[in-house]
C-alpha cells in the first residue's frame, strides 16, 4: 500500500519536483557527489525555533527531552510562532524548499550560522506545523516514514512502469536516484553511465576463513593482493578535477591535496597524454615503507585545515587496485584482468601507486603470502577472480577477503554510558549492534566495550554522542545510529542477554571509523558466521 501511495505520488510530479522529491524521501538533500551540504546543526535549528515562538531557548530544550525528536519539536514550536513574514506569504514546493536549501549550503564564512538560521527562520514562518516537522525531518535526515532507497527505487519502478532491474542497475553505475527516477520517466534507463566526479557503488568482498576453502571454491588460479587497512576511496579525475570519495560517498578531497596534483599529473605512460579515470583504491599511512595504525591516518579526518606539519606526521598513499572509467569509457563489464593491465599503462606520480599482486593456486601459496602480509604490516589478503566484472555495490564471491581467523566487527554505537573515575562525566562505554538482514535491517545488540580508546578520543566522542542523543536517562543515554566502532574480540558466545543472541567475549574497540556509516555495518549473519567457524575450529 505504501508503495503503490508513493508511486501515484511520485507519477503526478514534474521533472523538477520528482528529482527533488525521491532525495528527500531517499533521506538525502543533494545526491552524492554534490558540492552542496546542507550544514544546519541542532543548536542553529533549535535557535531559529525559538526566534520565531513563544519558547524560549530553555524551553525549546526541555520540549526537545521531552519529544527526543527534532522533527516533532518543530511542530510544536511552530505552532506557537508569534511572527508572521513580512512579504507575502506563498505555498511552499518541492522547488521552493530545495532552492533555500542551496541558500544554506551556499553560505559559509564568519556570518554563515546567522544566514542558515535567517534562512531556516524564513522556511518555519512559511510552514504549517506539520510541514515543519518534515522539513526538520529532510534536514536531518531523519524521515522515519519506513522507506528506504530501496522502496523508493521500488515505487519509481511502478510509477513509470519500468522494470525494477533495469532502475538497481542505472542506480549501481548513476548513483543519483534523482537522476535515475528522471530517466525512467523518459525512458532513457539504458543511458545511466558512469561519470567522473559523480561516485558510483562500491565493489565489496565477502569473507573465507582459509586457504583451503578459498582454493576449492574457485579451483583456478586468482589474482592475489594485501588487505589494506586504510580508508577505502574513489579518485575521480576530469581535466584539471580531481575528487576523492569515500566507502560513504562523502567527499574527502580537501583531506589529502597531495593525491590531487599527483592524480593531475599522472598519464598514459605509452604517449605521456593527460587522462581521465575514476579509480578504486585505499589510503594508507605509510612511512618508511611501513603501514601506519589506523588510527593516525584518522587525524587526517578529523582536521578541517590539513596544515604541512599533519601531512609531515602522517604521509600517505593512495594505493589502485582497479579502474571503473578511463576517457570516456567505462570499464566495469571487462574482467579484473584487462583492468588490471590499463593499470599497468597508466604511469601514477607518487603517492598513487599500483597494488602489488601475485596469482596463486595453491593453497599453500596463499598461506605463505598471507604470513608475509602481516609480516609486512598488513591485515591480510583480498583474492580476486581474474574473470570477474566489477560488481557496483554488491558483494559476491569474486572478491574474497582472508584476515584472521577470526574478523572484526564493523558496528554501530546506540548506547552510551558515563564512565566511573577518572572517566566520570564523559561517555565511555559503548554498547553497540549490527543489521540483521532477515529482519528488515533491524539494529541487534552484540556487546558492550570501554577499552581502547585514548582519553581525548573518548572525550571527542562524547561531544559527538552527546550531539546525536535521542533519549537521556540520566547515567545513560540512547543515539542515533551514527557512530560506527570496528571491534576486535577473542571469541563470540551465544547469549539470553542481547536480542542478537550473541555476545563478543572481551571486545575491544580497534577504530573509530568516521569514514563509515549504518549501511557499512556488518551483519547478524556474519556475526554467526565467525561463531559457527569458531566452533569448527575447536573441535579440530
Amino acid at each position: 500500500m505504501k508503495v503503490r501511495l508513493l508511486s501515484r505520488y511520485l507519477s503526478s510530479l514534474n521533472d523538477e519536483s520528482l528529482s527533488i522529491a525521491v532525495l528527500f524521501l531517499s533521506n538525502r538533500i543533494f545526491p552524492f557527489g554534490s558540492k552542496f551540504v546542507v550544514n544546519a546543526g541542532f543548536g542553529t535549528i533549535m535557535q531559529a525555533l525559538s526566534e520565531i515562538s513563544f519558547l524560549d531557548k530553555d524551553q525549546i530544550q526541555q520540549s526537545y527531552m521531552q519529544y527526543g525528536d527534532m522533527g516533532a519539536l518543530s511542530e510544536y514550536a511552530v505552532s506557537k510562532k508569534h511572527t508572521a513574514s513580512l512579504i507575502e506569504q506563498q505555498p511552499l514546493t518541492l522547488p521552493i524548499i530545495h532552492d533555500r536549501f542551496k541558500g544554506i549550503a551556499d553560505s559559509i564564512g564568519s556570518d554563515s550560522s546567522k544566514a542558515k538560521k535567517s534562512i531556516l527562520k524564513g522556511l518555519f514562518l512559511d510552514c504549517s506545523p506539520l510541514e515543519a516537522k518534515y522539513l526538520t525531518k529532510v534536514i536531518n535526515g531523519e524521515m522515519r516514514i519506513g522507506l528506504t532507497e530501496g522502496l523508493v527505487e521500488v515505487a519509481v519502478s511502478m510509477a513509470f512502469n519500468v522494470e525494477l532491474k533495469k532502475i538497481r542497475e542505472a542506480m549501481l553505475v548513476s548513483g543519483d536516484i534523482s537522476q535515475v527516477a528522471f530517466l525512467a520517466r523518459s525512458r532513457l534507463l539504458h543511458t545511466a553511465i558512469i561519470k567522473p566526479l559523480q561516485p558510483l557503488s562500491y565493489m565489496l568482498a565477502d569473507v573465507m576463513f582459509t586457504a583451503e576453502e578459498i582454493i576449492n571454491y574457485f579451483q583456478k588460479p586468482l589474482i592475489c593482493e594485501y588487505k589494506y587497512d586504510g580508508i577505502r576511496a574513489q579518485m575521480h579525475k576530469s581535466g584539471q578535477q580531481v575528487k576523492l570519495f569515500s566507502r560513504n560517498m562523502t567527499n574527502i578531497t580537501n583531506v589529502f591535496p597531495e593525491l590531487v596534483q599527483a592524480a593531475i599529473d599522472s598519464k598514459l605512460s605509452s604517449s605521456m597524454e593527460n587522462i581521465d579515470f575514476i579509480l578504486d583504491g585505499e589510503i594508507m599511512g605509510l612511512r618508511n615503507g611501513k603501514p601506519l595504525h589506523f588510527q593516525e591516518l584518522q587525524k587526517r579526518l578529523r582536521r578541517k585545515n590539513v596544515t604541512g606539519q599533519i601531512l609531515t606526521d602522517v604521509p600517505i598513499v593512495y594505493i589502485v587496485f582497479d579502474i571503473t572509467y578511463i576517457n570516456q569509457e567505462q570499464t566495469i563489464r571487462n574482467p579484473l584482468r584487462q583492468r588490471k593491465e590499463i593499470l599497468s599503462s597508466i604511469l601514477f606520480r607518487e603517492p598513487i601507486i599500483n597494488a602489488k599482486q601475485e596469482v596463486v593456486n595453491t593453497a599453500q601459496k596463499i598461506i605463505a603470502m598471507f604470513e608475509k602480509s602481516r609480516d609486512d604490516g598488513y591485515e591480510g589478503l583480498v583474492l580476486k577472480d581474474p574473470e570477474s566484472r566489477y560488481h557496483p555495490g554488491k558483494r559476491g564471491r569474486y572478491w574474497i577477503k582472508l584476515k584472521q581467523e577470526l574478523d572484526t566487527i564493523d558496528a554501530v554505537i546506540v548506547i552510551a554510558e558515563y564512565g566511573h573515575g577518572k572517566r566520570a562525566g564523559v561517555l565511555s562505554d559503548y554498547t553497540f549492534a549490527v543489521r540483521d538482514e532477515n529482519d528488515n535491517n533491524q539494529l541487534k545488540i552484540i556487546g558492550k566495550a570501554y577499552s581502547g580508546l585514548t582519553d581525548k578520543e573518548i572525550s571527542t566522542i562524547t561531544e559527538k554522542l552527546k550531539s546525536i542523543m535521542i533519549k537521556d536517562d540520566g547515567y545513560k543515554i540512547a543515539v542515533k545510529s551514527e557512530l560506527i566502532l570496528e571491534i576486535s574480540f577473542d571469541s563470540i558466545q551465544k547469549s539470553d542477554r542481547h536480542d542478537s543472541g550473541f555476545a563478543l567475549r572481551f571486545p575491544r574497540i580497534k577504530n573509530i571509523r568516521s569514514d563509515k556509516n549504518i549501511t557499512d555495518i556488518d551483519t547478524l549473519q556474519k556475526v554467526r558466521h565467525i561463531y559457527e567457524n569458531q566452533s569448527y575450529l575447536s573441535d579440530k
